[in-house]
Protein backbone atom coordinates (compact mmCIF):
# COMPACT_ATOMS: atom_id res chain seq x y z
CA UNK A 1 0.00 0.00 0.00
CA UNK A 2 2.69 2.45 0.67
CA UNK A 3 4.24 1.93 -2.75
CA UNK A 4 0.94 2.76 -4.33
CA UNK A 5 0.37 6.38 -2.07
CA UNK A 6 4.05 6.88 -3.18
CA UNK A 7 2.25 6.73 -6.83
CA UNK A 8 -0.46 8.49 -6.27
CA UNK A 9 0.51 11.09 -4.36
CA UNK A 10 2.49 12.56 -7.69
CA UNK A 11 -0.28 11.74 -10.19
CA UNK A 12 -2.57 13.59 -7.91
CA UNK A 13 -0.81 16.80 -7.72
CA UNK A 14 -0.40 16.55 -10.97
CA UNK A 15 -3.68 16.79 -11.99
CA UNK A 16 -4.06 19.73 -9.55
CA UNK A 17 -0.65 21.60 -11.45
CA UNK A 18 1.16 23.49 -8.86
CA UNK A 19 0.40 27.42 -10.46
CA UNK A 20 4.13 28.09 -10.97
CA UNK A 21 4.18 24.96 -13.93
CA UNK A 22 1.97 27.04 -16.14
CA UNK A 23 -0.15 30.00 -16.80
CA UNK A 24 -3.45 29.20 -16.82
CA UNK A 25 -6.12 29.32 -19.93
CA UNK A 26 -9.52 30.13 -19.03
CA UNK A 27 -10.80 27.87 -21.26
CA UNK A 28 -9.49 24.79 -19.67
CA UNK A 29 -11.06 26.30 -15.96
CA UNK A 30 -13.83 24.36 -15.55
CA UNK A 31 -12.05 20.86 -16.52
CA UNK A 32 -9.33 21.28 -14.23
CA UNK A 33 -11.39 22.30 -11.19
CA UNK A 34 -13.40 18.87 -11.52
CA UNK A 35 -10.12 16.88 -12.03
CA UNK A 36 -8.99 18.89 -8.67
CA UNK A 37 -11.99 17.73 -6.91
CA UNK A 38 -12.03 14.32 -8.01
CA UNK A 39 -8.55 13.72 -6.82
CA UNK A 40 -8.88 15.54 -3.07
CA UNK A 41 -12.59 12.81 -2.87
CA UNK A 42 -10.41 9.92 -4.50
CA UNK A 43 -7.85 9.79 -1.64
CA UNK A 44 -10.44 11.06 0.64
CA UNK A 45 -12.48 8.39 0.27
CA UNK A 46 -9.47 6.14 1.49
CA UNK A 47 -8.49 7.74 4.58
CA UNK A 48 -9.83 6.23 8.01
CA UNK A 49 -10.20 8.97 10.19
CA UNK A 50 -10.64 6.86 13.61
CA UNK A 51 -7.35 5.21 12.71
CA UNK A 52 -5.51 5.36 15.99
CA UNK A 53 -2.27 7.76 15.54
CA UNK A 54 0.12 4.84 15.66
CA UNK A 55 -1.74 3.47 12.59
CA UNK A 56 1.47 4.47 9.98
CA UNK A 57 -0.43 3.80 6.91
CA UNK A 58 -3.46 5.84 7.76
CA UNK A 59 -1.13 8.76 8.87
CA UNK A 60 0.17 8.48 5.14
CA UNK A 61 -2.88 8.43 3.76
CA UNK A 62 -4.14 11.76 5.58
CA UNK A 63 -0.66 13.58 4.93
CA UNK A 64 -1.30 12.68 1.15
CA UNK A 65 -4.59 13.80 0.93
CA UNK A 66 -3.60 17.25 2.89
CA UNK A 67 -1.08 17.51 0.29
CA UNK A 68 -3.62 17.60 -2.47
CA UNK A 69 -5.83 20.11 -0.66
CA UNK A 70 -3.00 22.00 -0.42
CA UNK A 71 -2.27 22.19 -3.49
CA UNK A 72 -5.93 22.25 -5.03
CA UNK A 73 -6.12 25.85 -3.09
CA UNK A 74 -2.60 26.96 -4.54
CA UNK A 75 -3.76 26.07 -8.53
CA UNK A 76 -7.64 27.47 -7.49
CA UNK A 77 -5.25 30.90 -6.53
CA UNK A 78 -3.98 30.83 -9.29
CA UNK A 79 -6.64 30.54 -11.33
CA UNK A 80 -8.85 32.97 -9.70
CA UNK A 81 -5.65 35.77 -10.38
CA UNK A 82 -5.94 34.93 -14.18
CA UNK A 83 -9.96 34.32 -14.53
CA UNK A 84 -11.91 35.06 -11.29
CA UNK A 85 -14.32 33.02 -9.47
CA UNK A 86 -16.16 30.48 -11.99
CA UNK A 87 -18.81 32.27 -13.96
CA UNK A 88 -22.33 29.97 -14.01
CA UNK A 89 -22.74 31.57 -17.79
CA UNK A 90 -19.45 30.13 -18.73
CA UNK A 91 -17.64 27.74 -17.01
CA UNK A 92 -20.88 26.15 -15.55
CA UNK A 93 -22.66 25.62 -12.24
CA UNK A 94 -20.48 22.15 -11.46
CA UNK A 95 -17.18 24.12 -11.96
CA UNK A 96 -18.45 26.87 -9.28
CA UNK A 97 -19.55 24.12 -7.06
CA UNK A 98 -16.41 22.50 -7.41
CA UNK A 99 -14.31 25.78 -6.52
CA UNK A 100 -16.43 26.37 -3.53
CA UNK A 101 -15.45 22.60 -2.33
CA UNK A 102 -11.87 23.41 -3.11
CA UNK A 103 -11.89 26.72 -0.89
CA UNK A 104 -13.60 24.67 1.93
CA UNK A 105 -10.65 22.35 2.23
CA UNK A 106 -8.30 24.93 3.44
CA UNK A 107 -10.50 27.19 5.17
CA UNK A 108 -8.34 28.35 7.46
CA UNK A 109 -5.87 29.69 5.48
CA UNK A 110 -6.59 33.61 5.86
CA UNK A 111 -4.61 34.71 3.09
CA UNK A 112 -6.40 32.57 0.27
CA UNK A 113 -9.86 32.73 1.65
CA UNK A 114 -9.24 36.95 1.67
CA UNK A 115 -8.92 35.76 -2.36
CA UNK A 116 -11.90 34.13 -2.18
CA UNK A 117 -14.02 36.14 -0.69
CA UNK A 118 -13.20 39.26 -3.26
CA UNK A 119 -13.36 37.08 -6.25
CA UNK A 120 -16.92 35.95 -4.88
CA UNK A 121 -17.98 40.00 -4.09
CA UNK A 122 -17.08 40.74 -8.04
CA UNK A 123 -18.58 37.41 -9.45
CA UNK A 124 -22.16 38.02 -7.33
CA UNK A 125 -21.98 41.60 -8.53
CA UNK A 126 -22.10 40.43 -11.69
CA UNK A 127 -24.51 37.37 -11.23
CA UNK A 128 -22.16 34.67 -11.59
CA UNK A 129 -21.91 33.02 -8.09
CA UNK A 130 -24.17 31.95 -5.49
CA UNK A 131 -24.79 35.00 -2.95
CA UNK A 132 -25.07 31.86 -0.07
CA UNK A 133 -21.52 31.30 -0.90
CA UNK A 134 -20.33 34.87 -0.60
CA UNK A 135 -22.24 35.33 2.72
CA UNK A 136 -20.55 32.05 4.02
CA UNK A 137 -17.49 32.29 2.92
CA UNK A 138 -17.56 36.36 4.28
CA UNK A 139 -18.60 35.69 7.28
CA UNK A 140 -15.82 32.64 7.71
CA UNK A 141 -12.94 35.09 6.82
CA UNK A 142 -14.72 37.30 9.58
CA UNK A 143 -14.61 34.39 12.31
CA UNK A 144 -11.07 34.08 11.28
CA UNK A 145 -10.07 37.60 11.65
CA UNK A 146 -11.96 38.45 14.86
CA UNK A 147 -14.31 40.79 12.96
CA UNK A 148 -18.62 40.70 13.35
CA UNK A 149 -20.23 38.78 10.94
CA UNK A 150 -22.34 40.14 8.10
CA UNK A 151 -24.70 37.35 7.88
CA UNK A 152 -24.73 35.21 10.78
CA UNK A 153 -24.09 31.91 8.74
CA UNK A 154 -21.22 30.58 11.50
CA UNK A 155 -22.31 28.91 14.57
CA UNK A 156 -19.94 27.27 17.52
CA UNK A 157 -20.59 24.84 20.53
CA UNK A 158 -21.09 26.92 23.45
CA UNK A 159 -22.35 25.08 26.83
CA UNK A 160 -23.28 21.36 26.47
CA UNK A 161 -25.05 20.29 23.30
CA UNK A 162 -25.93 23.83 22.64
CA UNK A 163 -24.84 26.27 19.31
CA UNK A 164 -24.59 30.01 19.00
CA UNK A 165 -23.53 31.99 16.64
CA UNK A 166 -19.62 33.61 16.81
CA UNK A 167 -19.77 37.76 17.25
CA UNK A 168 -22.24 39.22 15.17
CA UNK A 169 -22.57 42.87 13.09
CA UNK A 170 -25.44 44.94 14.24
CA UNK A 171 -28.04 42.87 14.50
CA UNK A 172 -30.86 44.45 12.26
CA UNK A 173 -28.86 44.88 9.86
CA UNK A 174 -27.44 40.93 9.63
CA UNK A 175 -31.29 39.90 10.04
CA UNK A 176 -31.96 42.71 6.62
CA UNK A 177 -28.93 40.87 5.16
CA UNK A 178 -30.59 37.52 5.65
CA UNK A 179 -33.70 38.74 4.34
CA UNK A 180 -32.41 39.58 1.13
CA UNK A 181 -30.57 36.20 0.57
CA UNK A 182 -33.83 34.46 1.63
CA UNK A 183 -32.56 33.20 5.09
CA UNK A 184 -34.42 32.27 7.98
CA UNK A 185 -34.36 35.12 10.68
CA UNK A 186 -31.43 34.71 13.19
CA UNK A 187 -33.36 33.03 16.10
CA UNK A 188 -35.03 30.15 13.67
CA UNK A 189 -31.57 29.37 12.16
CA UNK A 190 -30.66 29.04 15.67
CA UNK A 191 -33.05 26.61 16.54
CA UNK A 192 -32.99 24.19 13.78
CA UNK A 193 -28.99 24.01 13.89
CA UNK A 194 -29.89 23.39 17.43
CA UNK A 195 -32.69 20.78 17.10
CA UNK A 196 -30.57 18.79 14.70
CA UNK A 197 -28.14 17.68 17.47
CA UNK A 198 -29.12 15.20 19.35
CA UNK A 199 -27.86 14.25 22.98
CA UNK A 200 -26.08 11.37 21.39
CA UNK A 201 -23.86 13.19 18.79
CA UNK A 202 -22.39 15.66 21.79
CA UNK A 203 -20.68 13.12 23.68
CA UNK A 204 -17.63 14.47 23.17
CA UNK A 205 -17.36 18.14 23.46
CA UNK A 206 -16.37 19.84 20.29
CA UNK A 207 -14.03 22.95 20.37
CA UNK A 208 -15.59 24.66 17.31
CA UNK A 209 -17.85 23.94 14.24
CA UNK A 210 -19.03 25.81 11.42
CA UNK A 211 -22.71 25.97 9.86
CA UNK A 212 -21.52 25.62 5.57
CA UNK A 213 -24.03 26.76 2.93
CA UNK A 214 -24.00 23.79 0.43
Amino acid sequence: MRSTLHLLVPLFAAAAMSPALAAPSCAAYGGELAAMVEAADTLRSQVDYLAAPSDAAASQRRAALEEVERTNAERLNAWMTSCGWPRRSVEGVQAARAAWLIAQQRSTDVGFQRQVVRQLELAVLDGEASPMHLAAAADRLAVQEGRPQRYGTQLRQVAGCGWDYYLLDDLARVEARRKRLGLPSLEEHKRAINAMVTVERCTSPLSDALSNAQ
